[in-house]
Formats: structure tokens, C-alpha cells, sequence
């Protein structure tokens, strides 16, 4: 398999590069396909009607080129654009680049000799996000797939299969004759899903090389997946057009593939709609389609699909937010949650009744307030708290919700990022946790006895509770405004659940050393008036108390909390106090 053209003077590839409004980053995309290890092609730089100078930015960014041709036309999308340089192509194969992109240097060279290695018509590989700010992460540009295969090709014929492969236009490598009496359909967002499901129909297998050798931007303002308008609602009509495509294929497993790529892309869609009204809008037509074909919400196969969206869907609200104190820190990071499908509820302090999306935040009184009579009032099928300083990451509701739902466990725990000091696991000594370490990373199911809930990170953001076990806590032990009634919610919800969900994956960002946390005297105070869990070994106060004294911090912490268990008689006793606790403590607690 040559490859060549026909015509000898026509390159080998042809790039088609299509540019709208990306004055910023278009050098760099010219650049990164001038030099490209491979350089026998032409590129077709289309200027899709940009009125910020991308176009003129791109001719000289490849003056003196003889490889690349601007193409100009009025603003008519994506697709169009793409099927301009496709009428002028002439190599025997076929590239995409999008103008807020770039590639690495062997990105042709690879891809062209992954088809002759594979005898494939088409070949794929691994990308780079580009986030804001300049991170990088790698994806293996395939849904659900935490070991992708280096090489090879990837077959399909299961329609399953096919809906975890990315079907994004630019990771890939094409024969041009792929394309005959193909064209992307214009006047359409998310094009790309009905041409990759045609050409998986005309092409069943893809060669597949796992190395990141396009660089995606994501996040960049007026990205067309990041947009929260009613263009989002294209998505739900491309489904639908792709319904005969699909169900009618000789492919396998066509309904159940359906239905996946139908969660997958209604979630993503789902993610960046913030106006509540649209929102419901969405919900509503996405509920409609999905039982028009006669289909439930397919999450399971994905550990990032949203199975809240799913509850939501169903008209069951997933989730309950309980902001406690100043609610200020927690406000815009609740309003850019991943999953946003939650009520917000502010207990105590002062709150605005809109976020800047539209979301309305319900304001309760403290004064009186109990788990019980609080889960009375909450309208949602899991509830979590979040004491003052306490921070959900961006995809943090979603990871616990997810955990949650996927194990039907009333308590579900993930891990934390604490601001200064980085990343803890949420136990502080692990090694009571049996299997932690070879859990997999989106989390599995753990015992919790008296070692195990004694071991809890004094957080409320980062344990998910049931409406029910939440009203099953005792109500003198407050709802955790403190870091020892924090702590003691995590103790008694521990022991009452039994057994819960737990991620090595961080939901929730907190303060190194918690405003909260109250001083010895305080603390053990609380810690004496609180009735004894069975389960919990003797002495278990006192490694609640010099937990909370190494947190709050000072040099005379810790030896006042020695001396004020020693005067409670708590150091008699056989409780493990925390490894990480300084060794001469340790010592101390041992000659007890």
C-alpha cells in the first residue's frame, strides 16, 4: 500500500485547516504542520468569514510556503469550511486540523504508517488537552478505556465499540476516497458524529496508535462545546438522525451502542448548561428522545457519565448542597459544578437568592436546626455538607453522586486537595482501609468498622450521605460548623452506614489548617458530652483531640491536648493514635 496519488505532482496528504475567529492561536497551529516529520503534503487553510484578522495572521505565518493555499468564504460553519477544502483536496489522503489546535511533529508520519502497518482506510490516536493556563493532560482518545492499547487497530463492527472511540474529526488520518459522496452536514453543530458513524460503516476497522500526537485546546471562549445557548439542543437533533444510521447498521449490539452514545452525548451537552430554564428545557427534550427510542439512561458503561443527569432525567433530584456559615468561598465553585443538577441550600450567614448562572439558593435558619429536621426539608435523594472553608472541585458532586449510585451504599467518601499542603486520601491512616491501594481509581466498596471510621478526615465535603442516614444522626451532634462536630458527623455516619463507597479521586478543596477548628478546651468538651459508639475502641477521644490540636496548629497544641486527655482518662485506653502525629506524641500515647 503505496498510498501515492494518482496525479504524481499532487501531494501525498492532504490538511484541510479550518480557521474561525482564532487570531490568538493560529500561528501555532501553521506552525506545528510545517514541521511535520512528514513533509510531503498540502495544506488547505480555509477562512470561515473571520472578522479578527485569523486569516491574515495564518498567510503569514506560512509566507513562503508553497505547500499551503488560503481559501476564503462568508462565515458558514465548521462544517462547511471543512467541506470546502475537501472539494479542493488533492492528496490521497486527508487531515484535519482545527485553527485553536496543533500537532505534534510526527502526527502524518505516524498516522500514515499505522494504515500501511494495519491495512486500515483510516487511523486514529491519542491526544493532548490543553487546558487554560498551560496544563497538559494526556487522553488516549477513547471513553471508558483506562488501558489503552499502544497499537494496533481497533475494530468496528460492535456498536458498542464504536461509541468509545472519540469521533472528533481531527484525531485521525483518512483515505480521500473515504469521503466520496460524504460530506459533513452544515447548518449543524457536532458534525462530526454523523460522518465518523458513516465511515465506521464504510471503514469497520481503525488502525489506532495510542500516542498524543494532537493537541486539543479545551475551554477557550467561544468554543463550540463550551457554549451554553440553545445550540446545545443540535445535539438531541443529530441523535436522532443517527438513530437509523446506527440501529439500522449490520454492526452488533446496535440498540445498547445507541443508547450509550446518546447518555455520553447528552452529558457532555448537559455539562455546560448553566441558565436553569434552558436547562430544564434540555432535560425535557433529552427525556423525550431517549423514550422515543425506547431507551434508559445508559451510565454504567462510563464512569464520567453523570448519574445524577440520569436521576435528573427521571425527574428525581439527584442532590441536596448544605452550605454552612459564610457560603462566599463555596458559591462560584457550587456554580460551575460539572453536575448541576442540585438544590443549593444556604444554612445560616448570608447568601444571595440567585448565583450569576439564574440557580436560586433556598436560605434556612440555624438556630435549632438537627440532621433529622434538616433532612426533612431537603428535597434531594443524597445530601452533602459543606462546612465553612470547604470547596467542592469542579467534578467533585459528580464523583461522589457517581459512587454513590453505582454501589447503592447510603455513604459514599472521596479524597482531598488541602490548599497548601496537596493531596490527602481522606483517611489519616490508610492502612485500616484493606485494598485502598489496589482499589481502582473511580473507587470500590470498604467495610467501616471502629478502626476504619476512627481514621476520617475531619471534612464534611467530601462524604455523600443519603437523605435517610442523615437523618438518622444524632441531633446533639450538631451539622459540623466546627471541625469536632465535622468530625463526629463523620464518626457516627460511618458507623450507622456500615459500609460505603470510597475514591482515591479528590472532590473537595480545604484549608491546611481549618478556621474552625475549635480550641483543647473546646474540643473536649464536645468529645465529653458525647455519648461512646460501641464500636469505637477505648481512648478513641484522645486521638480525636490531638487530631484536632495538630490541625489548628501552635506550638503548645498538642501538649495541652496530651494533658487535657490525660485529665479525662481517656489516654487509657487502646486506641491507634494517628501516624502522622509526631513520634515523640506517638511515644507518649504508647507508655499510656
Amino acid at each position: 500500500m503505496t498510498g501515492r496519488p494518482a496525479d504524481p505532482a499532487a501531494p501525498l496528504i492532504s490538511v484541510i485547516v479550518a480557521v474561525h475567529q482564532v487570531a490568538p492561536q493560529i500561528a501555532e497551529a501553521i506552525a506545528s504542520l510545517r514541521a511535520q516529520s512528514l513533509p510531503d503534503f498540502e495544506a488547505l487553510v480555509v477562512d470561515d468569514g473571520s472578522t479578527d484578522d485569523s486569516g491574515r495572521i495564518a498567510a503569514e505565518a506560512f509566507a513562503g510556503d508553497a505547500r499551503f493555499r488560503l481559501l476564503v468564504q462568508p462565515n458558514r460553519g465548521l462544517s462547511a469550511a471543512r467541506n470546502a477544502g475537501l472539494d479542493q483536496a488533492r492528496g490521497a489522503f486527508v487531515a484535519f486540523l482545527d485553527g485553536d489546535d496543533a500537532l505534534a511533529p510526527d502526527f502524518l508520519r505516524d498516522l500514515h504508517a499505522a494504515m500501511h502497518e494495519e491495512g486500515t482506510d483510516w487511523a486514529a490516536c491519542g491526544i493532548t488537552l490543553v487546558h487554560p493556563g498551560g496544563e497538559e493532560r494526556p487522553h488516549p482518545a477513547l471513553h471508558a478505556c483506562d488501558t489503552p492499547p499502544e497499537a494496533g487497530h481497533l475494530p468496528l463492527t460492535d456498536a458498542c465499540e464504536v461509541a468509545r472511540v472519540f469521533p472528533s474529526a481531527w484525531n485521525k488520518l483518512y483515505r480521500r476516497s473515504l469521503f466520496e459522496g460524504l460530506r459533513f452536514p452544515e447548518g449543524s453543530w457536532f458534525e462530526d458524529h454523523e460522518v465518523f458513524w458513516a465511515l465506521a460503516r464504510r471503514a469497520p476497522r481503525l488502525a489506532y496508535r495510542s500516542a498524543p500526537l494532537y493537541h486539543h485546546r479545551r475551554d477557550r471562549p467561544g468554543q463550540i462545546t463550551g457554549t451554553d445557548s440553545d445550540r446545545v439542543f443540535d445535539v438531541l437533533r443529530v441523535l436522532d438522525r443517527l438513530g437509523p444510521l446506527i440501529l439500522g447498521s449490520a454492526m452488533t449490539r446496535t440498540a445498547e451502542g445507541y443508547a450509550r452514545l446518546a447518555a455520553r452525548l447528552i452529558h457532555e451537552r448537559a455539562l455546560v448548561i448553566r441558565d436553569p430554564a434552558r436547562r430544564a428545557r434540555f432535560l425535557t427534550a433529552a427525556h423525550a428522545l431517549l423514550q422515543h427510542r425506547g431507551m434508559g439512561w445508559q451510565a454504567a458503561w462510563d464512569p464520567e457519565i453523570s448519574r445524577g443527569l440520569g436521576l435528573a432525567l427521571e425527574g428525581v433530584l439527584p442532590l441536596s448542597v448544605v452550605v454552612q456559615g459564610d457560603p462566599g468561598p463555596a458559591l462560584a465553585a457550587l456554580d460551575a459544578q460539572g453536575m448541576a443538577d442540585f438544590e443549593l441550600v444556604v444554612l445560616g450567614g448570608g447568601a444571595p437568592g440567585l448565583l450569576p448562572s439564574g440557580r436560586p439558593v433556598r436560605r434556612l435558619d440555624a438556630e435549632g436546626m438537627t440532621p433529622a429536621r434538616l433532612a426533612s426539608v431537603l428535597e434531594g435523594r443524597w445530601v452533602l455538607l459543606l462546612a465553612p472553608g470547604e470547596v467542592p472541585l469542579p467534578e467533585g458532586l459528580m464523583r461522589l453522586v457517581n459512587l454513590g449510585e453505582r454501589l447503592d451504599l447510603p455513604l459514599a467518601l472521596g479524597a482531598l486537595e488541602r490548599r497548601g499542603l496537596g493531596y490527602h486520601d481522606g483517611w489519616t491512616d490508610n492502612r485500616v482501609v484493606p485494598g485502598l491501594d489496589a482499589m481502582p481509581l473511580w473507587g470500590g466498596e470498604v467495610a467501616l468498622g471502629g478502626a476504619q471510621a476512627l481514621s476520617l478526615y475531619p471534612a464534611l465535603g467530601n462524604r455523600l450521605m443519603r437523605r435517610d442516614l442523615l437523618a438518622a444522626l444524632p441531633g446533639a451532634l450538631g451539622l459540623g460548623q466546627d471541625g469536632a462536630s465535622a468530625q463526629m458527623i463523620a464518626l457516627e455516619s460511618a458507623l450507622r452506614a456500615g459500609r460505603a463507597g470510597t475514591t482515591r479521586l479528590a472532590v473537595l478543596s480545604v484549608p491546611d489548617r481549618p478556621a474552625t477548628i475549635p480550641g483543647t478546651g473546646a474540643a473536649r468538651r464536645l468529645l465529653a458530652a458525647c455519648p461512646a459508639p460501641p464500636a469505637l475502641p477505648r481512648g478513641w477521644q484522645a486521638v480525636i483531640l490531638l487530631r484536632l490540636a495538630q490541625l489548628r496548629g501552635g506550638g503548645l497544641r498538642l501538649p495541652g491536648a496530651l494533658l487535657g486527655a490525660l485529665r479525662e482518662g481517656w489516654l487509657a485506653g487502646d486506641a491507634a493514635p494517628d501516624p502522622g502525629l509526631p513520634r515523640w506524641v506517638r511515644a507518649l500515647m504508647r507508655l499510656r
